[in-house]
């Protein structure tokens, strides 16, 4: 049966008319994260109950308050029902994942990304991931492709669980966790393709992901939540910025995801070469 017809069986006719009711909730480790319509606050402790009902694995239920905010990348969810032990472990093809999601953002519907990216990576190439937060990228590719990974983590939480995860997949060898601002601690000239993972004002990081690259050139993939009309622009803004730090750019874009009304996810693979001065 269906969540959504799980939830009308269970709770019948009390909903208000004209209020959408949920039709699913993300999950990560043993907690579940809901997004509930406004008219519905009031049974939101009813309806974390019956989730924990309709999926076994769901310890803890919670709703979500605000939109992600700032660099830190803090969530707003509030705990309904449950354990109050939000902690948990998500395992993501093959690569676990320790965390809070109740304060830390993970996203289930980036995970096609994730592993699209792990997969055109070559076994020797340097990363760096500049929006590391708790490995959602760099583990995957360290453990499926065995490269060299820098992972840059401003948020000391964040930083702390991707300390932990890395030690969790085994990948110490070539993962290593760097604690701070993105634009102040980069590697310079070492980098076959730096992540930047973040959607708003990720414009703003490009220079620095650019200083970064080897002096031969590599890929940036550059994620951004923009309407689909702004891609254009978006695209001059790619072109400047690296004519500014000696590069040539070819970029494609793709969609990862809906964002908001009228916003996409988006992610540009820019592809940075060296303009020839001769």
């Amino acid at each position: 049966m269906r969540y959504r017809e799980f939830l009308r069986k269970k709770i019948g006719n009390r909903f208000p008319e004209n209020v959408p009711v949920p039709s699913g909730f993300q999950i990560v480790g043993h907690v579940a994260l809901l997004q509930l319509h406004d008219g519905l606050g009031e049974f939101a402790q009813l309806i974390a109950e019956v989730t924990m009902e309709f999926d076994h694995r769901i310890r803890s239920v919670a709703v979500k308050t605000d939109p992600t905010t700032g660099i830190m990348r803090k969530p707003g969810y509030r705990l309904v029902a449950g354990d109050s032990n939000t902690v948990t472990e998500h395992v993501e093809g093959g690569v676990v994942f320790r965390l809070d999601p109740l304060r830390l953002t993970f996203s289930a519907g980036n995970v096609a990304e994730r592993m699209r990216l792990s997969n055109i990576i070559e076994r020797d190439e340097m990363i760096v991931d500049m929006f590391a937060c708790v490995g959602q990228f760099s583990l995957h590719i360290a453990k499926k492709t065995r490269s060299r990974v820098v992972a840059i983590e401003i948020n000391p939480e964040a930083h702390r669980f991707l300390v932990e995860n890395i030690k969790l997949n085994g990948v110490e060898d070539r993962m290593q966790a760097l604690l701070g601002d993105c634009r102040k601690i980069h590697p310079v000239n070492e980098a076959n393709r730096v992540i930047l993972g973040y959607l708003h004002n990720t414009f703003e990081y490009l220079p620095y992901a650019l200083k970064s690259l080897r002096k031969d050139g590599g890929y940036v993939h550059l994620h951004a939540a923009l309407p689909k009309r702004d891609i254009p622009e978006a695209g001059n803004t790619i072109n400047t910025i690296a004519l500014e730090q000696g590069f040539d750019t070819e970029f494609s874009v793709r969609e990862v995801k809906h964002y908001s009304p009228g916003i996409e996810h988006y992610v540009f693979d820019i592809h940075a070469t060296p303009i020839r001065t001769w």
